[in-house]
C-alpha cells in the first residue's frame, strides 16, 4: 500500500493551489474618480456666455431708466406749452396796443404772475427781438437748457449746452 500512499501524495502535490478568493471591487467613490477639467476654450465660452448676458440686461435696464427721463422731461415740457402760450397773447396785446407797436422790453410790462415766470425749476424772460425763452435749472432735470418761442413764427428751438447727457429735450414735443 505504499504504492498507493506515494501516488496520492505525488496527486496532492500536483494539484495547484486554491486561490484566495477575491473580493468584488466597489464602485470608485467620487473622490475616487478622475474629474473631467475645464480647458481654457471653455472657461473663455463660459465668461464669453456670461459677458453677452450682462451686457444685454444691463443694458436694458440702463435704456429702461433713459426712457422713464425722458418721458418725464417730456410731460415737464407739454405742461410748459400753456404759458408759452400765455405770455405770448399777452406779447402780442402788448404790442397791438403799444402806440409804436413795439414789442415789450421785459416781462414785468405784460402784468404776469411773477410766480409763474420764475420757479425752482425755470425761468422765463423776453428776448428784445420777440421771443420767449425759458431757462432750466438743476431741479428741472437738466441744468442750462434754453427753450425759445418765437412768438411772430410760432416756433421753438431749443438750445442745449450738454447735449450728448441725458435726458434730451427734443424740439418735436412742443408740436403735438
Amino acid at each position: 500500500m505504499p504504492d498507493k500512499e506515494i501516488k496520492d501524495k505525488q496527486a496532492e502535490v500536483t494539484k495547484p493551489a486554491l486561490k484566495p478568493e477575491r473580493k468584488p471591487q466597489l464602485s470608485q467613490t467620487e473622490a475616487d474618480k478622475p474629474r473631467h477639467k475645464l480647458g481654457l476654450v471653455e472657461i473663455l465660452m463660459f465668461l464669453l456666455l456670461a459677458g453677452v448676458v450682462f451686457i444685454f440686461i444691463f443694458g436694458m435696464q440702463q435704456q429702461k431708466r433713459d426712457k422713464e427721463l425722458e418721458l418725464a422731461m417730456q410731460q415737464k415740457i407739454v405742461e410748459l406749452k400753456p404759458a408759452f402760450m400765455e405770455i405770448a397773447a399777452n406779447a402780442k396785446q402788448y404790442k397791438a396796443n403799444d402806440p409804436f407797436g413795439a414789442w415789450p422790453l421785459a416781462l414785468d410790462e405784460l402784468n404776469m404772475d411773477p410766480a409763474k415766470l420764475k420757479t425752482e425749476e425755470y425761468t422765463f424772460d423776453w428776448s428784445e427781438s420777440g421771443s420767449v425763452v425759458m431757462t432750466t435749472t438743476e431741479q428741472f432735470g437738466k441744468e442750462g437748457v434754453k427753450i425759445s418761442y418765437d412768438v411772430e413764427g410760432d416756433s421753438y428751438t431749443v438750445e442745449d449746452p450738454n447735449a450728448s447727457s441725458r435726458p434730451q429735450i427734443k424740439e418735436s414735443w412742443f408740436n403735438q
